[in-house]
């Protein structure tokens, strides 16, 4: 049992917060006597401050030109997602009434991937953190294009007041990721060491970390009402198809890196970059590509689904993928 538990530690943490989440979201609220924003973004920077100290610039050198690699996690996440979404519902939407629930889907596979917890995931897996990073970065400065585009294309979505500019992306990105990365990077020298000696501590705090995100996720999902917006049949379709999307995805990204002869640092980067979705961009963009006055709780509930569940999934494989470093 105690074996068990030590193997199972992440995913029953996740477990237990999502319970919390559930019994008293408003802790987790914007309304909350915590500083939750401040929190997430200190918890944030930790992140990447401690990826930063812990890798080494020739790998981070190497993952910029790995050009295979940024191919497969771009074509994944604005060709094959997109393309698997519409095969879905043309064979399966149909058991979908609410309209805004099939756009809703399209939507989810037209936004970007997400950054902060596919980096920090694919270095807890012991993955290619510099590929991760890189690839995270250029799918969010291509969705401020191509996903209004597609939306426009597809969904009939109108342009409301306001932008998502590409220079504020950048500065987002520099000062979320790319700052407490290089910082890192600069204190490497004087901290690689401690941090060696003291890695079981820093593992720990990342795992914290994450958990803290995926806790604040579902605290407002939880006070959104997002889980009795539909009907229990529509919600479990809706659930049913988000976890199709993200096996496949995730089953299909790490198959064709083994064929491509990626080693399992850049495989595991790959999954966790191609196959994940972005909340923390999708819900801002979603604001500014549909009209202000139309309803955007069913539109957005595949992605309130799909962000949790891309969590879940990943803390879940954690374990696994780090054996296949070991191995490598």
């Amino acid at each position: 049992m105690k074996r068990f538990l030590s193997a199972n530690s992440f995913v029953l943490s996740l477990l237990c917060i999502v319970l919390l989440a559930g019994l008293i979201p408003e802790l987790g609220g914007p309304d909350s006597v915590l500083p939750v924003r401040t929190l997430r973004g200190i918890g944030i920077f930790l992140i990447f401050f401690n990826q930063g100290v812990q890798l080494p610039g020739e790998e981070l050198r190497r993952g910029l030109v790995n050009w295979r690699l940024h191919l497969l996690v771009q074509s994944a996440v604005y060709l094959v997602f997109p393309l698997l979404t519409f095969l879905l519902l043309h064979f399966g939407g149909g058991l979908l009434e609410q309209p805004d629930l099939r756009r809703g889907f399209l939507y989810l596979s037209f936004v970007p991937t997400t950054i902060t917890s596919a980096v920090a995931l694919t270095g807890m897996a012991r993955g290619a953190v510099s590929g991760a990073l890189f690839n995270c970065t250029l799918s969010a400065v291509l969705g401020v294009f191509i996903t209004p585009a597609l939306s426009v294309a597809f969904l009939g979505a109108g342009e409301s007041e306001g932008a998502v500019t590409l220079a504020e992306t950048l500065l987002n990105v520099a000062t979320t990721i790319l700052l407490p990365l290089a910082l890192g990077q600069a204190a490497r020298g004087q901290l690689s060491t401690f941090y060696h000696l003291h890695k079981i501590f820093f593992k720990r705090l990342n795992s914290g970390i994450i958990l803290y995100i995926i806790w604040v996720a579902f605290c407002q999902s939880f006070l959104r009402d997002t889980w009795n917006q539909v009907p229990p049949a529509s919600l479990l379709l809706t659930l049913a198809g988000v976890l199709l999307l993200l096996l496949t995805m995730s089953a299909g990204l790490w198959t064709v890196s083994g064929w491509a002869g990626f080693p399992a640092p850049v495989r595991i980067a790959a999954l966790f970059s191609g196959s994940q979705k972005t909340l923390a961009m999708g819900l801002p963009l979603s604001a500014l590509i549909f009209p202000p006055d139309m309803e955007l709780s069913l539109i957005l509930l595949p992605l309130l689904m799909y962000h949790p569940a891309q969590l879940i999934l990943g803390g879940w494989l954690i374990p696994h993928l780090s054996e296949k470093t070991r191995e490598y």
